[in-house]
């Protein structure tokens, strides 16, 4: 698989071994983990911009949505992949939030993740990287 850079925010630490583990096993290996808001944006100004974020949007705190928004003010991620359920007041808002900056939602995973639906969306995007809409 093309070389691609991730970030995961997930403070549970065996589901963020279980989604790491799943992203090695596709062939990628670029990934930033990170448990909690302030680790993901140290991991950002190290690493810079992302290919892929992945996280939930409801994680307690507002992590998640706080990560969401920070990715989109600095243009950090191209795409984004949500996990859990998402409230669909909250998914209409982020659609209309990630259409205007051109972020692009690859979809959205329950948990447990299933490996083939997050290798599903992560061809979708390699897809769509080497064949741009306006070329």
């Amino acid at each position: 698989m093309r070389s691609l850079k991730v970030l995961i925010l997930e403070p549970d630490p065996y589901r963020m071994m279980a989604l790491h583990q799943m992203l090695n096993a596709v062939g990628i290996y670029d990934v930033l983990t990170a448990p909690s808001l302030a680790s993901a944006k140290c991991s950002l100004e190290r690493r810079t911009r992302v290919d892929i974020a992945i996280c939930d949007p409801q994680l307690r705190g507002g992590e998640g949505l706080a990560l969401i928004r920070h990715l989109v003010a600095g243009r950090e991620a191209r795409a984004l992949i949500l996990l859990g359920r998402v409230a669909p007041g909250l998914l209409s808002d982020l659609e209309s939030l990630l259409h205007q900056q051109e972020l692009k939602l690859l979809g959205r995973l329950q948990t447990p993740v299933s490996a083939v639906l997050m290798r599903g969306l992560l061809d979708s995007y390699l897809q769509a990287a080497a064949h741009p809409a306006g070329a």
